[in-house]
């Protein structure tokens, strides 16, 4: 059974404890007008799960590791749209983003600075784009202050901070509201009691939700109710009324507003902190209302724009925690049973709690018992994280097509100087590859076959064509696979430069084709396929220089060579068909520019036998595969891009094989090794050729 983390949130007694648990709490408090709220970890190999808010401008923040050195924490947002990652850095220490507005452009949260002391203070800050760096907030007073929410344009923030010290010197902190156009923390004071913090602001700012100490009673027991701050009042109303008889009621706290600030959610609880309720309050009313339970307690977290969802955590009869979604027609139900009242069972990891909803109610983000953010809507729910990994995977299929024709220029037509013909005769050939590429992000089949045809007619030149096929065949994950197939052409010019061995040749690629891709994946624990078909167009030159046996070494014959290659294959972009959580990829180019270094072996050892040997070294000049973009439809779905893969830039490539007279024709064939790169693992390549 998941633990719990409402009551650690909750306690404001805790709320110091940043290290353990400020990341956690700062995506719970965010406000409303970050319209999906959610738990989600920075792909692309960040080295750290850490969980992150992000917006409707596809704006995700948290604390991630830039670096081991001192263990630093920096502040840090990930933009989806782009795939990439900013650090916004600090203020002097350890730092962390708690919420962004909807233009996801202005950020707030917490960082270390260095104190009058020597020791270093938590400080609220607030970062924007235009000017690039974080600005300390500063304090009512104290030394202490937390940025917690955000408004939706970003000119208004919320959170807490310590006062000065009162007459028996002790550290209390109030809610604050600070503004751009002062540029200072306006204090909105208490209920009567010590303390209060401010969790949450409305979409224009006038409306600021938390919770406030009251007075104490007769017997010097505390309390806390949830408050509701309003620009026009100027001041706290308590929103505290009783709920459910004499035994709940005692605390309380709201944690979210809505759009119009006129609608407030939280939890009520028993004197003892034993048993809490969802409570929801509106302003037509004018007091609290229970959502209910699922058996235990429940708490509510985020609520929609117009406030008539809200989502939260509840705890079943057993004690087992799940995300709840509220409405006035359905009650409190578990997002569980919401999805299976719209026909999707829900199998393997169940909800945590739930941390933000959106607009229209119909979307609901938060966090899975196994750890991992999850994003549900009435077409099913999806580990994010998971999800995240098979976009990733698909991301790079255009790289199929590219070492695709990689093989054909490097493999079928890798020593064009065996093609040669005597003057004013003719050959036709039958050849094909295959192999395995073991190196990147696929684990791939890869086949070339095609027929050809040359002819010499002077000293100086020959032409040779050929027409063939290729195909590869990568697993994506869960079952899914990307086959590409494409039909290419192959014309080819062999010069010879006057008065010497060497040869000249220039070489030319043109390929069409198309991916079919079957990216399958897990939707609310049940597989789940999606499909795609672009096409694919591959062009390719190459200009390659042979010195013929240039060395000799008994028998054996040593022609050095060297080459330069660029491939570029651009692929169609395309919507995926199928059910629940389909994505719409953008059109996108891979380049390919490599240079090679090799020498080509011959020793006969018969009149009708030759051994063939090859050892090359390869250079690619790019250092990363094409960024790929896209866009998950439906509800929720917001754009997304993954940076292209790293790619392996250097790499050896060896070979042995075989020629021999066999009927009317010459047959070769040979085993080739890489030691990485995007050519494959191994390959065996063969070639009969008919001269006449």
């Amino acid at each position: 059974m998941a633990k719990s983390t409402v009551s650690t949130i909750l306690t404001k007694k805790k709320l110091r404890n940043l290290p353990a648990a400020c990341l956690l709490a700062a995506t719970l408090s965010a406000s409303p007008q970050v319209l999906a709220t959610s738990l989600i970890e920075i792909p692309n190999n960040s080295g750290q799960n850490i969980y992150v808010t992000f917006n409707t401008s596809g704006i995700l923040g948290g604390a991630i590791y830039i670096g081991y050195i001192g263990g630093d924490v920096h502040a840090a947002i990930w933009n989806t749209t782009t795939g990439e990652m900013l650090n916004l850095g600090t203020l002097g220490g350890v730092a962390m983003v708690h919420a962004t507005n909807t233009s996801g452009d202005v950020v707030v949260g917490d960082s270390g600075v260095l104190g009058a002391n020597g020791y270093h203070v938590i400080r609220g800050f607030r970062w924007t784009q235009a000017k690039g760096q974080l600005e300390d907030l500063g304090t009512l007073g104290g030394t202490y202050s937390s940025a917690r929410a955000i408004n939706a344009v970003g000119d208004v923030v919320v959170g807490l901070s310590d006062m000065p010290l009162n007459a028996n010197n002790r550290i209390f902190s109030h809610a604050f509201r600070w503004t751009e156009a002062s540029g200072k923390m306006e204090d909105l004071g208490t209920l009567g009691g010590l303390q209060s913090v401010a969790h949450g602001v409305n979409a224009i700012g006038d409306v600021v939700v938390g919770e406030s100490d009251i007075p104490e009673d007769a017997n010097g027991n505390e309390a806390q109710h949830a408050f509701r701050w309003t620009q026009a009042k100027g001041k706290m109303e308590d929103l505290h009324s009783p709920i459910n008889g004499d035994w709940l009621g005692y605390n309380s706290s709201a944690h979210a507003v809505n759009a119009a600030g006129d609608v407030v959610v939280g939890v009520v609880r028993s004197s003892d902190l034993s048993i809490g309720h969802a409570f929801r309050w509106t302003e037509a009313k004018g007091k609290m209302e229970s959502l209910g339970t699922l058996g235990g307690n429940s708490f509510a977290v985020a609520v929609n724009a117009k406030g008539d969802v809200v989502v939260g955590q509840a705890m079943l009869a057993n004690g087992d925690p799940r995300a709840f979604r509220w409405t006035e027609t359905s009650g409190m139900q578990s997002v569980e049973d919401w999805l299976a009242a719209h026909g999707v069972i829900v199998k393997g990891a169940n909800t945590n709690f739930a941390t933000g909803v959106n607009d229209r109610g119909d979307v609901v983000t938060g966090l899975l018992q196994n750890g991992s953010g999850f994003l549900a809507r009435v077409t099913g729910m999806i580990d994010v994280s998971e999800f995240k990994l098979g976009l990733y995977r698909v991301a790079n299929s255009a790289l199929l097509a590219v070492n695709d024709a990689g093989l054909v220029m490097h493999g079928a037509h890798g020593n064009p100087m065996r093609s040669l013909l005597p003057v004013g005769r003719s050959s036709f050939w039958a050849a094909g590859d295959v192999g395995r590429q073991d190196h990147g992000v696929y684990n791939s089949k890869q086949g070339v076959a095609e027929i050809g045809y040359g002819y010499r007619p002077t000293q100086a030149m020959q032409l040779n064509i050929a027409l063939g096929h290729t195909y590869s065949s990568a697993d994506t994950g869960f079952g899914g696979n990307t086959t590409a197939r494409s039909t290419y052409v192959f014309p080819e010019l062999i010069l010879s430069v006057p008065d010497s061995s060497t040869k000249a040749t220039l070489s030319t690629y043109y390929g069409q084709g198309d991916l079919r891709i079957d990216r399958a994946y897990l939707n609310a624990g049940n597989l789940t396929h999606a499909y795609g078909k672009p096409d694919t167009e591959t062009l390719g030159a190459r200009a390659r220089l042979d010195w013929v046996d240039a060395i000799t070494i008994g028998k054996t014959s040593l022609t050095p060579y060297t080459s330069l290659t660029y491939m570029e294959t651009r692929l169609d972009g395309y919507t995926e068909q199928g059910n629940g959580f389909p994505v719409q990829w953008n059109k996108r180019t891979e380049h390919a520019t490599t240079a090679r270094i090799g020498f080509d072996a011959t020793h006969p050892v018969s009149n009708t036998v030759t051994v063939l040997g090859r050892l090359e070294a390869t250079h690619r000049f790019e250092n990363r595969g094409t960024t790929a973009s896209g866009l998950i439809l439906g509800p929720g779905g917001f754009p997304y891009a993954f940076k292209g893969q790293d790619l392996n830039r250097t790499w050896l490539r060896t070979g042995l094989g075989l020629e021999a007279k066999v009927g009317n024709g010459i047959a070769s064939a040979m085993l080739n090794a890489t030691t990485q790169g995007e050519m494959p693992t191994y390959w065996l390549a063969a070639n009969y050729r008919w001269m006449f």
